[in-house]
């Protein structure tokens, strides 16, 4: 009788473990999302935020380019902060999410972070999250010229930080479960969700 009371007390708490977990993560969804700002940006590990294109640049940081694009991998590393409130009575939560990255409506990037987020109600967080794209692989259609004039329009401080977009399925883990949101969340840009080129 004892165990089998143990084994209902046991049920009966991961229920309400998973309840709070599923509010906690609605929550989450349902917070108000700002785009901040795209910072950090490097391409081929080059801190071009201080130059508007490529002819700016100095001789090492030139041959540091050139090296890159002749090893056939260009990466634009880069840090896109989200600002998220929580205006829910409850805290919202999560443990990571699946992501895609898009600039310019193209998909650059997809994949999961963990990354644990609580946010009390009434409260606000900077969720920086960082991402690196080999440029190369991406933009594989395009001409060089293409290519870097892209990296560096993105890199510099008057960038049009609407050309970015972040989609996001936050998930919840608790133990061994994990419990995901359904669908995607789109923050920055016009927020609609663009088609994969």
């Amino acid at each position: 009788m004892k165990k089998r009371y143990l084994i209902l007390v046991v049920l009966v708490a991961s229920l309400m473990v998973a309840c709070t977990s599923m509010n906690e993560l609605v929550a989450f969804s349902k917070c108000d999302f700002n785009f901040k700002s795209v910072t950090d940006v490097r391409l081929a590990n080059l801190d071009v935020s201080r130059l508007r294109n490529y002819s700016e640049m100095s001789p090492i940081d030139a041959i540091q380019l050139v090296s890159a694009l002749g090893s056939g991998k260009l990466n634009l590393d880069l840090t896109v902060n989200v600002n998220a409130r929580n205006n829910n009575p409850t805290k919202a939560s999560l443990s990571g999410f699946d992501y895609i990255l898009w600039i310019d409506d193209v998909q650059m990037l997809d994949g999961s972070m963990e990354q644990q987020f609580d946010i009390q109600p009434g409260a606000s967080v900077n969720m920086p999250m960082r991402f690196s794209i080999d440029l190369w692989k991406v933009l594989r259609s395009e001409s060089r010229d293409k290519i870097l004039n892209f990296g560096f329009g993105l890199a510099t401080k008057n960038a049009d930080v609407s050309r970015v977009k972040l989609s996001l399925k936050p998930y919840l883990r608790v133990g061994d479960t994990v419990t995901k949101f359904p669908s995607y969340i789109t923050i920055g840009g016009d927020k609609i969700m663009p088609k994969k080129k």
